[in-house]
């Protein structure tokens, strides 16, 4: 099977490293210094119990690797547009794109069943330009939880966990779903694909929505946010936002709030995504996740009044930094 990572950051390159020890025919899409290093040095993975090196193929030119059998699209959400297309040479007629980003996938109403079967959101996918590159009917979506960071160019460190739920929109059992679960199964990760993997997306939402945009404006890590009583609070309340608007598209939350929190609290010591790409000068993650659950509210007259804060508060806080890519679409002004 041929694996292509693109976006082989900390979470991609943590996924390639792991599937091409276990000696599947791996290749890698990543950029600057990163790709320079892996290129020359090889790609290091430390794990809390071991680390190696891979030497596998790595490009920031997808026409060099060829047709691939799995694309594992780990690109930053707000980067799909570009993505997308930059994709187009590793794409053939079978090819399965793995999608694993943070919050509503472009893909969330495919195969979904309900009112808004085939809607696009604006905040995820413009225009539903990414769909129409990429083709819904490739995709198997995945939920990741999994804390992992670049440490130095070419190098991967994973702090802890390395769950990749997997699922088909449909909700069926197929065999391609099978066999790339098994394929990372076989790597040492878990890829459990027995859930609901629109619910998986949603209890992921939880945190991200919570407390991801807190530890921007507060430049915490999660700690503080779920130990202290009033920061707490906050969060707790946006996470009931959240339900609710989930709940208003049919989602059932298969665990409780106080059940997430206890999750948040042992990984206490994380510095969440979008963080570290502020710290890092990176382009941040504000529409695809905190934006699109405000679009979703004013879609279903969800009200979301903590949500709308944060997200304008975080918003403005990227545009300050010179961080937030621009979308042209204002899900507040709906």
């Amino acid at each position: 099977m041929k694996f292509c990572v693109f976006g082989a950051g900390a979470v991609g390159g943590f996924v390639g490293g792991m599937v091409a020890r276990g000696h599947a025919d791996v290749s890698l899409v990543a950029r600057g210094e990163h790709l320079s290093s892996i290129q020359a040095n090889g790609l290091k993975v430390i794990t809390q119990d071991n680390e190696f090196v891979v030497d596998v193929p790595a490009t920031d030119t997808p026409g060099d690797l060829g047709i691939q059998d799995v694309i594992f699209l780990s690109a930053k959400a707000h980067s799909l547009t570009v993505a997308a297309e930059a994709m187009q040479p590793l794409i053939g007629p079978d090819t399965v794109v793995v999608s694993a980003q943070n919050g509503i996938p472009f893909w969330y109403f495919y195969a979904h069943g309900g009112d808004l079967e085939g809607h696009t959101l604006q905040t995820v996918d413009p225009g539903a330009r990414i769909a129409s590159a990429i083709g819904n009917q490739r995709v198997i979506g995945c939920v990741i939880t999994s804390s992992n960071i670049v440490e130095a160019p070419g190098v991967v460190r994973n702090i802890g966990n390395r769950v990749f739920a997997l699922g088909e929109p449909d909700g069926m059992q197929s065999g391609r779903l099978s066999e790339i679960a098994a394929l990372l199964e076989t790597a040492g990760l878990s890829a459990p694909t027995g859930g609901d993997i629109r619910s998986e997306v949603w209890i992921k939402m939880w945190g991200n929505v919570s407390f991801s945009p807190m530890a921007v404006l507060t430049m915490s890590k999660l700690g503080p946010l779920v130990k202290g009583e009033h920061l707490k609070s906050l969060g707790i309340a946006i996470m009931e936002e959240v339900q609710a608007v989930g709940e208003a598209l049919g989602v059932e939350f298969t665990a409780t709030i106080a059940e997430r929190l206890e999750g948040t609290r042992r990984v206490a010591g994380h510095k969440t995504s979008i963080l570290q790409d502020l710290e890092a000068g990176r382009p941040m993650e504000v529409d695809g996740i905190t934006g699109a659950v405000v679009e979703l509210g004013r879609l279903l007259g969800v009200e979301t009044p903590m949500i709308d804060l944060v997200y304008a508060l975080m918003r403005q806080r990227a545009r300050e930094a010179g961080l937030y890519p621009e979308i042209g679409v204002d899900p507040l002004a709906s």
